[in-house]
Formats: structure tokens, sequence, C-alpha cells
């Protein structure tokens, strides 16, 4: 029995047949059922109890981005409310100036190493965790680059052994209790000449906005991070909307 748990279902569709079963499952198992979805009018925000609608409009592109921002921010949201943050639910009210902001950003001082690279990693610690597994699978969706989204933790055990001058990697840098380990894993790789592209604090490479709440950064980081993977599709010659071998709808069961 769920009957004192609560489910979240996030999707941009509201159609995988797999999110539609395991909401009606949560559902009857006696669960609290909240649909974070694009489509209000969708198989799954029909099994939910209560929806948060996205609103974000049509997604034209295969590789959903714009919905993901949304679903990340409206996520925020209903833990500021739950949790009575007043803190996060400031930078939320800040969160679509910056976004604005950041999408003038240009990190196309990447494009060079991921047009010569073999795999790509992208790295992050806490709440930018999510965020980083978001990029790495559109690097691989759009650049048709095998990338791995990992915590830079990780980067202390096995998957260091990967590094090397065909494997760049992007990293993220919040300013939270994680940022000081960010801040030594990035110099020692560094001299060790890995091709990092670090985003935040004071010794990032890429531009970046003055540091925010770390709950929101990591949506922020986003922006620049797609149209940096859009240009660089377009430089490879690929179509950056519509990556060969995807359907708009994934259903999965």
């Amino acid at each position: 029995m769920l009957r004192h748990a609560l489910f979240i279902v996030i999707s941009q569709s509201g159609r995988s047949p797999d999110l539609v079963a395991a909401t009606r499952s949560a559902r009857t198992a006696g669960a609290r059922t909240i649909a974070i979805v694009n489509a209000a009018s969708s198989p799954v925000a029909d099994e939910a109890e209560f929806v948060i609608p996205i609103e974000a409009g049509r997604e034209h592109s295969v590789a959903a981005t714009k919905t993901v921002i949304g679903s990340m921010a409206a996520g925020a949201g209903l833990i500021a409310e739950l949790a009575e943050d007043r803190i996060l639910r400031s930078a939320l009210e800040r969160l679509p100036e910056r976004l604005r902001r950041a999408l003038a950003l240009h990190w196309g001082g990447i494009t060079d190493d991921l047009t010569k690279a073999s795999a790509v990693f992208v790295a992050a610690r806490g709440l930018g965790l999510g965020s980083a597994r978001e990029i790495a699978l559109k690097l691989s969706e759009v650049l048709r680059l095998p990338s791995i989204g990992l915590s830079a933790a990780e980067l202390q055990h096995g998957p260091r052994g990967a590094l090397s001058s065909r494997t760049p990697l992007l990293m993220m840098r919040i300013m939270d209790e994680t940022a000081p380990m960010v801040d030594a894993l990035a110099k020692e790789l560094r001299q060790q000449k890995i091709a990092l592209h670090l985003c935040g604090g004071p010794h990032g490479s890429l531009p970046w906005l003055a540091e925010d709440d770390p709950a929101t950064d990591p949506i922020t980081m986003l922006m620049p991070a797609y149209r940096m993977i859009e240009q660089a599709a377009l430089s490879c010659g690929f179509d950056p909307d519509r990556p060969p071998r995807l359907s708009k709808i994934t259903e999965t069961f």
C-alpha cells in the first residue's frame, strides 16, 4: 500500500504506456498522485489526481528542451510550496530573467573538442546531477556522440580511468557544499591535461552568470548547453531537431 506516499510523474506527452500504468497503479494503491505534464489532456494526466501543466506549447523537435526546463521549474515550484521555502520561491521568481540572460551565453569553445571526441563525459554533484544527465542525453541524441552523465564524485573512482584527450569533460559547479570538491577536482584534471570545460565558480572556463540558488542554477545552465549542442550539430551538418531513428513520442512498456 502507498497510502502515505506522494507519487509524482513527469512527462512531455503524457502518453507513454509505462507512465500511464505506473500512475494508475500508484493511485490504486492509495498514493497521492501528481502529474507534471505539458499535454494536460493526456492519458497520464487523466490517471493522476492532481495535474500541474507545464504550458510550454508544442515541442517541435524530437529532443525536448523547453519542456525539460519547464518541468524542472514546475517541480521546484511544487517543492517550494510544500516546504514553504521562501528562499526557493524567491529564486524561482528570478529564474525567468536568468534564463533569458543565459540564452545569450556562448559555449562555442567546446565545439572543437566535441568534433574530435570519441565520447563525452558530463559531470556535476548534488542538485546539478539531473542537469548533467540531461545534457549527456542531448549530446547523444543530437550530436550522436556516446555521452555519460555522472556525479563528479565518480571521477575520483573508476570512470576517471576513461578520461583522455579524446573524451572531453563538461563539468558544472553550483554554489553549495559540493563546490570545494568540484574546484579541487577541476584543478587536478587540468594538471593531467584533460579537456575540461567548467561552468561556474572562480575557475570556470565557460561564460556564466553570477551564482544564484543551487536549486535553480542547474536549470539555468541547461540554456547555454542546449544552444551549444544545437550550434555544434549544425556545424557537423546534422539536423538538431530530427535525430535519426528517434520519434517524438516514446512509448515504453
